[in-house]
């Protein structure tokens, strides 16, 4: 009788709490959106354009999630309860029909965390979102929003590596901005090093071929990414794996607008043997932390200011996976997670200029993963997105986790990376990887790493506790 009348109520407003949160996001998010369009569009609104926009309007999204939700949860129970067998049934080497990598390990570098728990913690407790800068200001002398992290200066490892890069007769200049990426991704590569040779490394015999994949900054030249690249080798190699065993791209030949989709997909297309088995590295860093960065989104109106809510947030990180192949990973002994395969889609239109959100691309390639990884929808336990602020992209998330997954709780089951790391990249896509390992084996349940930042790019792929 007293478990009966002290748990009822903690439930219930547990419960409330969570529809709490629903609607008042859904409220803020359609008035935000609605004032955006009359001040563009300078119209001047109304007492029926009032009711209807701010009051009519997120009613009816209210009313029609939650009509649509249980009548999309009836019709996915159905079949499952008349179905002879269940869906764990599936024969043990079904999801490994499609190509999959193991994640054997994660480093990260950011703005509220130095690993995948650290940054789990943070969003628990709802600390990793940006917040104003007390150094970086607008053109208007007002502090920016940013998302900075403290591991970025570090003066003894950089005289270092300017050491190095020069006694390899690479002199270059390089920013303030440049300098905080290249420190963030020179502590998270050699703790994925350190990880590799303990964990992949053969203990007779030659090593296998290490790749070293590197999602440098864009806007960085060939010298600079050549510089980079040598360095992380460099580093790699300081951990004990032979630097002649270790395979970098040609930064010459090096495709600078590779995505992170395009160099999974190309590993996971690599065949592995037992004599050459797939080890790699992949790495992203970038950094908008620097005057230099903020007078050049504020020149292109990309910055994120009261009176511009669609630009973007500056932040910056470094985050890497250590990834296997299957026979590997269970060779070694530790836990990891498979991944794979990588969907990316490019949409017709910029997602910054249209008002329409529209999530059918990622609803196909989510019902598209779940068919290549022989695993029922219903299964997926969370999603995790590099989606940060602009209310367009939000949207679009949620429309995927409504219908297509009724069991995942918006406000606790669908997690957004960005909102805590900002615009820095590929960072933030591969920290929702990480992340989405620690949440895979913590719920011992697949989830979905989603990428919907990018104006055109639109990236999809489940992350999953082995078999």
């Amino acid at each position: 009788m007293t478990t009966t009348t002290t748990t009822a109520p903690a439930r219930l407003n547990a419960e409330w709490l969570k529809v709490s949160a629903i609607i008042l996001t859904t409220f803020v998010v359609c008035w935000t959106i609605v004032v955006w369009y009359w001040n563009t569009t300078e119209h001047n609104p109304g007492t029926r354009d009032l009711v209807l926009a701010l009051v009519i309007l997120p009613a009816g999204l209210l009313l029609a999630f939650w009509g649509g939700r249980k009548v999309l949860a009836a019709r996915v129970a159905l079949p499952a309860a008349s179905a002879s067998k269940p869906a764990s049934s599936a024969p043990a080497n079904a999801s490994m029909t499609a190509p999959v990598l193991a994640i054997v390990a994660t480093a990260l570098r950011s703005p509220h965390g130095a690993s995948a728990d650290e940054l789990a913690s943070a969003i628990a407790d709802n600390d990793a979102r940006a917040d104003l800068d007390k150094e970086l200001v607008d053109d208007n002398g007002f502090p920016v929003m940013t998302a900075r992290t403290d591991n970025a200066l570090h003066e003894a490892l950089q005289d270092e590596i300017a050491e190095w890069l020069s006694g390899q007769g690479m002199r270059l200049h390089l920013s303030d901005e440049q300098w905080r990426a290249l420190i963030l991704a020179t502590n998270v590569a050699g703790e994925l090093a350190s990880l590799a040779s303990g964990n992949l490394m053969p203990a007779e015999g030659k090593p296998p071929l290490l790749q070293l994949k590197l999602l440098l900054p864009q806007d960085w030249s060939v010298e600079l990414q050549r510089a980079a690249t040598m360095w992380l080798k460099h580093t790699v190699s300081q951990y004990g794996w032979p630097e002649a065993s270790i395979a970098v791209p040609d930064a010459t030949a090096q495709d600078m607008h590779t995505t992170p989709a395009a160099t999974l997909s190309q590993l996971m297309s690599t065949p592995s043997t037992h004599s050459a088995p797939t080890v790699a590295i992949v790495i992203a860093c970038a950094s908008l932390i620097g005057q230099e960065s903020i007078d050049r989104l504020a020149a292109n109106s990309s910055l994120f200011t009261s009176s511009q809510s669609r630009g973007q947030i500056p932040g910056e990180g470094a985050a890497g996976l250590l990834l296997t192949d299957l026979q590997q990973a269970q060779a070694c002994g530790s836990g990891f997670a498979l991944l794979g395969p990588v969907d990316e889609r490019r949409r017709d239109t910029s997602a910054d200029d249209t008002k329409r959100v529209d999530a059918t691309m990622l609803l196909d390639m989510a019902e598209q993963a779940c068919k290549a990884s022989a695993i029922d929808a219903s299964q997926v336990a969370m999603v995790v997105a590099d989606t940060v602020h602009r209310p367009n992209r939000v949207l679009e998330l949620m429309g995927l986790g409504a219908p297509a997954l009724p069991q995942v709780d918006a406000a606790d089951d669908i997690v957004r990376i960005g909102l805590g790391l900002g615009s820095c990249g590929a960072v933030p896509f591969i920290t929702a990887l990480a992340l989405a390992q620690h949440y895979a084996l913590e719920r011992g349940a697949p989830v979905f790493c989603i990428g919907n930042e990018d104006p055109f790019l639109r990236s999809v792929t489940l992350v999953r506790p082995p078999a």
